[in-house]
């Protein structure tokens, strides 16, 4: 399960490539019950980040060698973060002071 998920961060990497703005603080895939999910974390609503994380789920699907059971999930906070639990790999995590 583990090589999948390395695979699935690799192809999550290059689909991030020009979208990731200072407003995201972190980002991360996981797999629970056959579904690969990436948790995006954004700092605060922003429209254009959203519109770019619509792009993000078209180029993360069209980058698949085959058919995957994926899920998006956005989360918008302020608050302190804490690295995710579990069969995680952390893509991108922005520096905080």
């Amino acid at each position: 399960m583990l090589d999948y998920l390395r695979k699935q961060s690799l192809i999550l990497m290059q689909a991030l490539l020009g979208v990731i703005s200072a407003n995201f603080r972190m980002v991360y895939i996981s797999k629970n019950n056959g579904c690969v999910t990436v948790t995006i974390v954004l700092e605060s609503e922003n429209d254009d980040d959203f519109e770019e994380i619509e792009d993000l789920k078209s180029e993360f699907e069209a980058l698949q060698d085959s058919p995957i059971d994926y899920d998006f999930m956005v989360k918008v906070t302020d608050k302190e973060l804490f690295w995710p639990d579990g069969n995680t790999i952390v893509v991108f995590r922005r520096r905080e002071f």
